[in-house]
């Protein structure tokens, strides 16, 4: 593909947003240039040449869409006007939901996730993402599990943790505590952002997790009781959370490069690109 155009409609989140401009950076160090427009503002994408679809006129809009890019790779919900690229250029589509109504060539971040016909695009972590209001050093610990049953509930308040949820638009500071989120496919992502900072992870025990940071890259509650939530939590104190924290980035680092992720757009735009021309 000559010419490669992306969309950002979802993303919106920090770690998300941060995600999907790692992943155009890494396709440009690779030599493979794309244009991306973001649908609001440009702040968390941070990459060269970076437009918000709002600062472009009425003008350029239509020009974008009627004439430029031979492929379209959209990030999150399509707009009105996406059934006009579809008219004329190969489309990729990525969403983080469960069941996702697909615009596009299916693609998934997760292997878990992946179901016949959907291709899988690696994300990579090699940047660092503002989690807090706070240094990084200041959080204790990331905590998966929203919401959370009365033994942890329990369990923190018998180790007086704060904690806090994680909002929209970022998370709130917490000063020696933890941040509630659950493990859906965007905190996962958010997992991989706090481990690369050095915070520890702890969750329940899920095959995304174990996934994106390895099976010893969290900590993880062997049952749902109050002394097990206790136990795990003093861990992510100890040298055991310092320990899961170095064994997840080591293995981001390892299975998430930006090369490994570069490659893996490349060779699905270049199948995208071969079935175009057989067709």
């Amino acid at each position: 593909m000559k010419n490669c155009i992306w969309y950002v409609s979802g993303f919106h989140r920090p770690w998300e947003a941060s995600m999907v401009g790692n992943l155009a950076t890494a396709l440009k160090t690779a030599g493979f240039p794309v244009q991306v427009y973001v649908a609001g503002g440009t702040k968390d994408i941070r990459v060269e040449g970076v437009l918000s679809w709002k600062s472009l006129t009425m003008f350029e809009r239509l020009a974008v869409v009627l004439f430029r890019g031979d492929l379209w790779h959209l990030w999150g919900n399509p707009p009105f006007w996406w059934r006009f690229i579809r008219l004329r250029a190969r489309t990729v589509h990525t969403l983080l939901e469960e069941s996702p109504a697909w615009q596009g060539h299916p693609t998934r971040l997760f292997p878990e996730q992946t179901l016949e016909g959907e291709s899988l695009v690696k994300p990579t972590f090699e940047t660092k993402v503002a989690l807090t209001g706070d240094s990084p050093e200041s959080l204790s610990a990331l905590l998966l599990a929203l919401p959370p049953t009365e033994p942890l509930q329990k369990a923190v308040e018998a180790l007086a943790w704060e904690t806090a949820p994680v909002k929209k638009t970022g998370s709130a500071p917490v000063s020696g505590g933890a941040i509630f989120v659950d493990d859906a496919p965007s905190n996962a992502l958010l997992a991989a952002w706090a481990t690369m900072q050095g915070i520890p992870v702890v969750a329940r025990k899920s095959s995304l997790l174990g996934g994106l940071l390895g099976r010893e890259g969290y900590l993880a509650a062997g049952e749902d009781s109050q002394d097990a939530w206790v136990e795990v939590l003093k861990a992510a104190r100890s040298e055991e959370g310092r320990g899961a924290s170095v064994s997840a980035r080591r293995f981001l680092k390892e299975k998430f490069s930006s090369a490994n992720a570069a490659e893996s757009l490349i060779e699905l735009y270049s199948s995208v690109s071969r079935k175009r021309e057989n067709d």
